[in-house]
């Protein structure tokens, strides 16, 4: 037993350092725990202060009909999304224009065809020929791309340009 005295009293230094150091590292542990113990406690607080309102099956019912008007009005938008989804196939997209000299007596490029397209390649193809004395304009309906009127190769020219590009 004297031994053992012995040993302590020599390396009490040491003793009391291991001892101190596990006591920071066991405060180190109490602090986290209970930081942890914290959040849980003001979590619970929340839940209940919700059920302190009404009970659950109170609770329950108005998160089901909230659900229900979130539902419906998620309806009423794919409704609409479609709606524009449609509308927008039949908007213009897609414009070529060519400016060309019609006559040669005639200076400049004053004559033009513009085609106005949608996504299926439907539309309209505007020219306006300029003249010395006159100004003539036509509008040709245009399906997929062709028209049942016969086109010039400026008209050709434009629709083959608002093919390649949409604005």
């Amino acid at each position: 037993m004297q031994n053992f005295l012995d040993i302590i009293s020599q390396n009490a230094t040491m003793i009391i350092l291991f001892l101190s150091v596990l006591s920071i590292i066991e405060l180190i542990f109490i602090l986290i725990i209970n930081g942890k113990f914290l959040r849980l406690n003001r979590t619970y607080n929340k839940v209940i202060k919700t059920l302190e309102k009404g009970d659950v099956f109170d609770i329950f019912s108005r998160i089901l009909t909230e659900n229900e008007e979130i539902k419906n009005k998620l309806d009423k938008l794919r409704i609409d999304l479609n709606s524009l989804d449609k509308e927008g196939k039949t908007a213009i997209k897609k414009v070529g224009m060519v400016r060309y000299n019609a006559f040669p007596d005639v200076g400049s490029d004053l004559s033009f065809s513009i085609a106005l397209l949608d996504s299926n390649d439907d539309g309209i193809v505007l020219s306006g020929i300029y003249g010395r004395n006159e100004t003539a304009t036509f509008a040709k309906p245009i399906e997929r791309g062709q028209s049942k009127y016969p086109l010039s190769a400026e008209e050709v020219q434009a629709i083959e340009r608002a093919k390649r590009k949409a604005l």
